[in-house]
């Protein structure tokens, strides 16, 4: 049984428009749906056992003015697993192609001349009922040809199988189920938004026709200029406090960073500032801003040879029991899962920071954190992996849960300045607590 029917309480009213996969809230609906599948995953107690656990996902759907939803999980799973679980077989809905078993390539050029084959037999479909398969979708975009896996994750299997079978599309969200990977950070029952590298230029097309939710990324409240507030400024520099949600530099997001909003400010209309480092979106605290090129490149180069001093304050979700000591783990990008960071041991940049706790209470930790290096994701990822601290930074959604706020702050800033040669100590108070 492929479309579970349900009835949803009756203060739950149907969204107007589909979920941006790329980073939602899960809708009542969708979360219904979600237990009802977590119950039967529990029942099945499989992916909690094995080594790694697994993404799932659901797509509520109207079909013939029924209410229901469909069920889907991530890649393939094994023979053996689904032989000894009917409902896998049953309940889930089909992979969009299987290769079939004696299609083994002995050399390059035949593997090549497979993948291409596979590829092409994924038509997708979108909500005009239009197709294009895998190799089309992907020649517009700047990777040009498939990652390997493509097609196979929850949210193309799901629309593709709706569409086909005339259903509507009415929400949907994807959670992990079991334990983490090693390459990733992914925690039991948390939900998570679709892959960048390999679903978005899918989903992209498939979603074409649909009423879809705007990027919440994008909504940009003008009372969040307000908050930015400028803490030091001379001829050649100013330093701000950022506020939690607010661009440091600019990016791919339809949002204005701390330059735009500053420039509305009548005293700085007419000038330009050039960012020097960036903080995350979500990272709270001090930011320096240059007013010329060669100041740019002065105070670049004291990053670069760590002449300045950063002290961040964060809070954990658990308890450290360690006080102090040092995280040493190499990072990489995540080039198909952007704008995450993963721990590399082979390939990953070196990265080092030092912590120390200021207190515990209450399952949390506020620590202290000095970073030697400046990666990307650095201090949530060295918070989070369990190869690091083990303990997510609170409101973290990529590598914790999301909460109402990301509990990280760049607190204070040391360092002399490239012009005068003064002395320069900032320090800003946190508001999380």
């Amino acid at each position: 049984m492929l479309f579970h029917t349900f009835n949803p309480p009756p203060q739950v009213e149907l969204p107007t428009r589909f979920t941006y996969p790329f980073c939602y809230e899960p809708h009542p609906l969708a979360v219904i749906a979600s237990q009802h599948l977590i119950g039967l995953l529990d029942e099945i107690d499989v992916f909690r056992r094995i080594g790694t656990g697994k993404m799932f996902g659901v797509l509520v759907v109207k079909s013939e003015e029924k209410l229901g939803f469909l069920m889907a999980y991530s890649g393939n799973i094994s023979r053996e697993i689904i032989e000894k679980n009917a409902i896998l077989r049953t309940d889930f809905v089909p992979q969009i192609y299987t290769l079939p078993e004696h299609s083994i390539p002995t050399n390059a050029e035949e593997s090549r001349q497979l993948q291409d084959f596979i590829f092409s037999q994924y038509r997708m479909l979108n909500a005009k009922g239009e197709s294009r398969d895998l190799l089309e979708i992907f020649s517009d975009t700047p990777l040009k040809y498939p990652p390997s896996g493509s097609g196979d994750c929850c949210a193309p299997k799901l629309l593709q199988y709706a569409f086909a079978n005339n259903m509507q599309p009415v929400c949907m969200a994807e959670f992990w189920y079991g334990n983490s990977p090693s390459d990733e950070i992914r925690h039991h029952l948390v939900y998570y938004p679709s892959c960048q590298g390999r679903c978005k230029p899918i989903l992209s097309w498939m979603l074409e026709g649909m009423a879809v939710d705007p990027n919440p990324m994008e909504e940009y409240p003008d009372e969040m200029g307000k908050k930015l507030k400028v803490v030091y400024e001379d001829d050649w520099m100013l330093i701000v406090n950022k506020p939690s949600g607010m661009l440091s530099v600019p990016g791919k997001i339809k949002a204005p960073c701390v330059a735009d909003v500053l420039r509305k400010r009548e005293e700085y209309s007419s000038m330009d500032f050039f960012p020097v480092h960036r903080l995350d979106m979500f990272t709270s605290g001090l930011q320096i801003l240059v007013k010329g090129l060669e100041t740019q490149k002065e105070v670049r180069r004291m990053f670069e040879n760590r002449q300045v001093k950063k002290q961040y304050v964060a809070l954990l979700d658990g308890i450290l029991p360690s006080d102090s000591g040092r995280i040493s783990l190499p990072l990489s990008s995540d080039y198909l899962n952007r704008p995450c960071q993963r721990v590399d041991f082979e390939h990953g940049k070196t990265a080092i920071t030092d912590y120390e706790v200021v207190e515990r209470r209450q399952g949390r930790t506020l620590v202290r954190l000095f970073p030697h290096t400046g990666r990307t994701h650095q201090l949530r990822i060295h918070c989070a992996s369990k190869h690091g601290l083990g303990c997510p930074i609170v409101g973290d959604e990529l590598y914790g849960r999301k909460e109402k706020g990301l509990c990280l702050h760049a607190q204070s800033l040391e360092f002399v300045h490239p012009v005068t040669n003064e002395t320069i100590k900032l320090s800003v108070p946190y508001s999380f607590s």
